[in-house]
């Protein structure tokens, strides 16, 4: 009895253990913001934590690492510089001294112990500890590390007990936020698939459209070539046929451009080294570059794999992303091309946003200083007949991606840095 009795007074006085919180229901959570809330204010309740910032596994470009929970960046203020500051988070990549450190560890981490630790990773830790957080928590996920959770406890002092039950929490924590972007990559997946289907039907129709209209639009060139002969040289009347000539021949484009898409031709991939191909593509569209005052940064890694693909295609491809970065800066700029290799292994965003695994390849990038695109139409510029530009067909970006896929590669759109749009694409390695 007397047993009894002391338990339920302990249970009564002791701290709350924050592994208790975590109860099942947590998995049921699917949004990675709600878990992120739901994480802060269970730690408020039960160490007196003032803040939480939630670290998650993801890909940006070619490489995964780990960014901040929120839109689009959190805000860090600091306490340790004396007064506030702000900025933004940093991203943490996977190669980080950090990442390895908690992958091998998997531990909390105390910011203000000055020993070894955290004189190793000082320069990755320094914007942390600057805003005040106090401690670093894994979050782990069938022994992989998927995020990190930063703390700042104010002027609490946490028990042995507490961090014990803390490293425990972490694995239920854990196994809710993979829980919460398995589901998020299943329902990007389960669109992408349900839109690649509307556009597979887009497609087909798209293509019937185009064959039909061939022979009308030949036969109308045809009798305008021939009344425009009839008319006097500079006159009024020739003027208007050869207005009507161009958009012909631009209604014809759009045909092709659909025939393109829906039934692609047969290629011919050879071997070849990528960093050649963008070189031929500059020369045809220098001078356009000049006419503009756009300056052409180029940065090419040396040497290069070879990649396996159509000569044509790919400059196809490269021409077409390359011209959209003139067109976003009529009034000058710089237009920005790189090609890189990819380590190996490299991370893509993959079909429906999950991420996937490349080998050898190569990596090209093409940033203008344009206005840019908003983040929610990045996905959509791939899309037929979408487009952000006045006269635009919406065909051109959907036609590099489906070349691109055909040779299993990836092409997304970022921000790029300083403002603008970056257009990546990586080749496999043959």
């Amino acid at each position: 009895m007397w047993e009894r009795v002391c338990h339920f007074f302990r249970r009564h006085t002791e701290p709350e253990d924050p592994s208790i919180e975590f109860e099942e229901g947590l998995l049921l959570i699917v949004d990675a913001e709600q878990l992120t809330n739901n994480l802060r204010s269970k730690l408020r309740r039960s160490i007196g934590a003032e803040d939480t910032i939630v670290y998650l596994a993801e890909v940006r470009g070619a490489v995964r690492g780990f960014s901040p929970v929120g839109e689009p960046w959190p805000e860090i203020q600091g306490r340790g510089s004396g007064g506030h500051t702000s900025e933004p988070l940093p991203d943490i990549p996977t190669n980080s001294k950090m990442v390895d450190w908690f992958r091998a560890n998997r531990e909390i981490l105390l910011l203000d112990n000055k020993g070894g630790v955290m004189e190793y990773l000082q320069d990755e830790l320094g914007p942390f500890v600057t805003c005040g957080m106090d401690l670093v928590l894994p979050l782990l996920s069938m022994e992989r590390l998927i995020g990190l959770v930063f703390v700042r406890l104010g002027q609490t002092v946490l028990s042995k007990s507490q961090l014990l039950s803390l490293q425990l929490s972490s694995k239920q924590a854990g196994l809710a936020f993979e829980n919460a972007l398995l589901f998020k990559e299943r329902l990007r997946q389960n669109e992408r698939m349900y839109r690649a289907e509307q556009l597979a039907t887009m497609g087909q129709f798209a293509a019937g459209i185009a064959h039909e209209l061939r022979n009308p639009l030949t036969a109308i060139r045809s009798t305008i070539q021939f009344l425009a002969s009839e008319f006097a040289d500079g006159s009024e009347q020739q003027k208007l046929s050869q207005i009507t000539l161009e958009e012909v021949d631009r209604v014809n484009g759009i045909v092709g451009s659909l025939l393109s898409l829906a039934q692609p031709t047969e290629s011919q991939p050879v071997a070849l080294d990528p960093a050649n191909e963008v070189g031929k593509c500059l020369a045809f569209i220098e001078a356009r570059a000049r006419s503009q005052n756009v300056e052409l940064q180029v940065a090419c890694d040396e040497p290069l794999p070879k990649s396996v693909i159509d000569p044509m295609e790919l400059r196809q491809v490269l021409l077409n992303i390359i011209v959209n970065g003139l067109q976003a800066m009529p009034t000058g700029g710089a237009l920005r091309i790189r090609v890189h290799r990819l380590p190996s292994p490299a991370w893509g965003p993959g079909s429906g946003g999950v991420s996937r695994v490349f080998g050898r390849g190569v990596l090209i990038e093409v940033a203008d200083q344009g206005p840019g695109i908003p983040r929610e139409l990045r996905d959509r510029v791939f899309e037929p007949f979408f487009t952000t530009k006045a006269g635009g067909t919406g065909l051109g970006l959907a036609i590099c991606r489906s070349i691109v896929k055909r040779y299993d590669g990836e092409i997304w759109v970022e921000e790029a840095e300083g403002g603008g749009t970056s257009v990546r694409v990586i080749l496999r390695a043959e």
